[in-house]
């Protein structure tokens, strides 16, 4: 299960997928969370986002390991950018740019 932002790009970047995809709104049933529930949060499969106090965290309570093994932000972020631009999907949007498209007189 993927959380998207609606937002005009993330609509259109779905759009190819929708007979794949199933599109669900977030419900809040004990009210909106605040700033300082976000540690808390937890989505359900039916769309459902409750606050749950047991999951809250405090970010110094997080160790690592071994800070040798652990990848950068940086790091993540350039080989996710290149792997993506590599194996980039031909939809129906993207087929008929000009440099795919050639004229024959």
């Amino acid at each position: 299960m993927y959380i998207f932002k609606n937002t005009a790009s993330q609509n259109t970047e779905l759009w190819p997928l929708k007979h794949i995809i199933e599109v669900r709104a977030l419900s809040f049933p004990s009210g909106e969370p605040t700033i300082d529930d976000v540690n808390a949060l937890e989505v359900f499969p039916d769309g459902r986002c409750v606050v749950d106090k047991h999951l809250a965290y405090e970010p110094s309570q997080l160790n690592v390991m071994d800070p040798q093994k652990q990848m950068s932000n940086s790091y993540l972020c350039s080989r996710l950018r290149s792997r993506y631009n590599k194996c980039q999907d031909i939809f129906e949007t993207n087929v008929y740019t000009k440099k795919n498209v050639t004229l024959v007189e």
